[in-house]
């Protein structure tokens, strides 16, 4: 998403864009998968939600309203198997919240008014620049405990942010506690009905897509960047450009680096690259009768532990039969935790299936017991850890960008595709000079 935001950009200001893509489709780990049985035949489909205001403008600006499909924003967290509905559009229904004392309801309800009255517009989830501020160095868990009880904050604050993200509260900056109660609430979600990857598409139009080419090389020749990628049928291509953005995870944008001079990428950027931690994600999906669970749901664990399932979001869906008729159900996406996630990665499929859906029942007790297998997507690089002072450092080396090589990715600010194309919008300005590369992107910043 970074990579295709930057090659709008780059074309709209005139320039001859060449896209490598290592897979046979746009859109990187917002990529959705599509199996023909089910209709509508997408899945782990990423949301885009009300806040996302340059993807909004995007989706506006190529015709794609039609494309988004409103989804509930219901939350359940569970306590050792009891659910507890945790809204986040309703001061109301959170003060009939049961996991945790009335004294933590009202101080979160405090909380997140006193960020939303105050912060709203100096502090933003997506933008580095606006999280550095307040990134001091301290992480989200010191100041949850600050506002609320132990509990309170292990079955609130910590539920919303690790139930999304999945990455541990204590690795993480205290900005994106805040921004997440500064802009999250009353937010409305909405899913692609035909995957995120036709934003991806239609923000590289005019570009030269070159699929299933994978880039294993880059060196500076003279004044021009030399690129060189391998295809899928193991043709070698090398081309010259005056320019480049590289928007891949950084553990590969850093190896894609290690051969370039430093006057090309700075000690700071090399090391930055290299020092960013990511958790993986595992998504398992299964397949289950319509009451099984509450529709159009996200479910999450509560606690401070690491649990054997992090979070389930469940999806209507009809499914076509054998016989060509077709069948009501339940897509469930189960999303491991952390321990689990590591162990399973790379794995068979049959051998991760075998082995979540016994741990699914920790999660939701009345879960079925043969549900149906249905479908397994990998993210070796799931979720860049945004660790206290990151943010601060992350302004640092894009305010250091220069020509002709700059980088690009949700590694910059925090793991959304808001934040990545944000970082996609920076890195074309560099190139073509045109404003402030920190400078506002989304549309009404300040």
């Amino acid at each position: 998403m970074a990579g295709c935001a930057a090659a709008r950009e780059l074309v709209k200001a005139g320039r001859d864009v060449v896209l490598f893509e290592a897979a046979d489709g746009l859109g990187g780990r917002a990529r959705s998968w599509h199996r023909p049985e089910i209709e509508p035949d997408v899945g782990i489909n990423l949301m885009c939600a009300s806040i996302y205001s340059l993807m909004l403008e995007m989706i506006r600006e190529h015709g794609l309203e039609n494309e988004l499909s409103s989804i509930s924003s219901n939350l359940l967290v569970v306590d050792n198997g009891v659910p507890a509905a945790l809204p986040s559009d309703s001061v109301t229904a959170l003060l009939s919240y049961r996991h945790v004392r009335l004294r933590d309801r009202i101080a979160f309800i405090v909380a997140s008014m006193r960020e939303m009255l105050v912060n709203r517009n100096r502090i933003d989830l997506f933008d580095p620049v606006k999280l550095a501020e307040f990134d001091d160095g301290t992480t989200a868990t010191e100041y949850g405990n600050r506002i609320l009880s132990r509990r309170g904050f292990d079955y609130m604050l910590r539920s919303q942010i690790e139930g999304f993200w999945n990455f541990d509260c204590d690795r993480i900056s205290v900005s994106h506690a805040r921004a997440m109660l500064a802009q999250m609430g009353g937010a409305k979600f909405y899913v692609f009905s035909r995957g995120m990857e036709v934003l991806a598409e239609k923000n590289a139009e005019g570009a030269d897509v070159r699929l299933g080419h994978e880039v294993e090389e880059l060196r500076l020749d003279g004044e021009r960047v030399r690129v060189t990628a391998r295809g899928n049928d193991g043709t070698v291509v090398s081309e010259e450009f005056d320019d480049i953005v590289v928007a891949v995870p950084a553990p590969i944008a850093a190896k894609l680096a290690s051969a370039l001079p430093q006057r090309a990428v700075s000690e700071e950027t090399r090391t930055y690259l290299e020092s960013q931690e990511y958790e993986p994600a595992l998504s398992v999906s299964y397949l289950v009768d319509r009451d099984a669970l509450p529709a159009e749901t996200h479910i999450m664990a509560g606690g401070a532990e690491d649990p054997k399932i992090r979070n389930m979001i469940t999806y209507p869906k009809r499914v076509r039969t054998g016989r060509g008729t077709t069948v009501d159900k339940l897509l469930v996406f189960a999303y491991p935790g952390r321990a689990v996630t590591r162990r399973l990665l790379g794995l068979p499929p049959e051998q991760q299936f075998a082995e979540v859906t016994p741990l699914l029942r920790t999660m939701w007790p009345s879960f079925p017991s043969d549900p149906e297998p249905f479908q397994i997507a990998e993210r070796p690089y799931g979720f860049p850890l945004p660790t206290p002072g990151r943010y601060r450092r992350s302004v640092q080396v894009m305010r250091g960008q220069r020509a002709p090589v700059v980088f690009a990715g949700d590694y910059f600010s925090s793991p959304t595709t808001e934040a990545a194309m944000i970082s996609g919008v920076r890195a074309a300005r560099v190139l073509t000079g045109s404003g402030d590369p920190l400078g506002p992107v989304r549309p009404g910043s300040r």
